[in-house]
């Protein structure tokens, strides 16, 4: 592909108005033409490459993301454009157990979905909750709370069956845990 000086200094040359050689004021300014042309090309394949979700790589999907409150750089490129376009599909007609589990796999949720009708209550069990922060899991719960049916409590469980290396790693004393009257078999299964 020809750089836009050799473009220029072609079709400029084909005219033959111009006395165009090296370093003289016409190649210069010529110079200085391809120069902000360059740039400006390549601003452009930068904006291009971001407006298209499946090609973006960096303010594309950060802009998209902002849309719900949170920039998710923890996440690989590929995963948050994944997530984006599935946050995209979803619709109003998506109040569905099938719509709601693709709203959880859009915010990068493995989790199952218990619905209890009859007390108007949804719980749903995160599988992968030790892949989120803190932060990131009262996101994630803002954002599940917003998009369920308002009519229902919507309980969110982000433990995980842990080992007994995951409580020491937490650096909790056993007192806190006593002072909560948790068991040996609750902390065994849900902490």
């Amino acid at each position: 592909m020809k750089s836009a000086l050799q473009s220029m200094t072609e079709k400029l040359g084909k005219l033959g108005i111009y006395h165009i050689e090296p370093d003289n004021h016409i190649d210069k300014e010529l110079h200085t033409y391809a120069t902000a042309l360059e740039t400006l090309t390549t601003l452009a394949d930068n904006l291009l490459r971001e407006i298209i979700i499946t090609t973006a790589t960096d303010y594309g999907l950060s802009l998209r993301e902002h849309l719900w409150g949170i920039i998710r750089n923890e996440l690989p490129v590929e995963q948050r454009r994944t997530n984006i376009s599935q946050r995209f599909t979803i619709n109003s007609s998506d109040f569905t157990l099938d719509g709601m589990t693709a709203f959880l796999s859009s915010l990068g949720i493995d989790a199952e979905i218990v619905e209890v009708p009859s007390q108007y209550r949804i719980y749903i069990n995160v599988f992968n909750g030790n892949n989120f922060s803190i932060p990131i899991r009262y996101f994630l719960t803002q954002q599940i709370e917003e998009f369920f049916p308002a009519h229902c409590m919507v309980f969110v469980d982000y433990r995980t069956n842990g080992t007994w290396n995951d409580l020491d790693f937490k650096r909790i004393y056993f007192s806190v845990y006593d002072s909560f009257h948790y068991t040996w078999n609750y902390l065994e299964n849900f902490e």
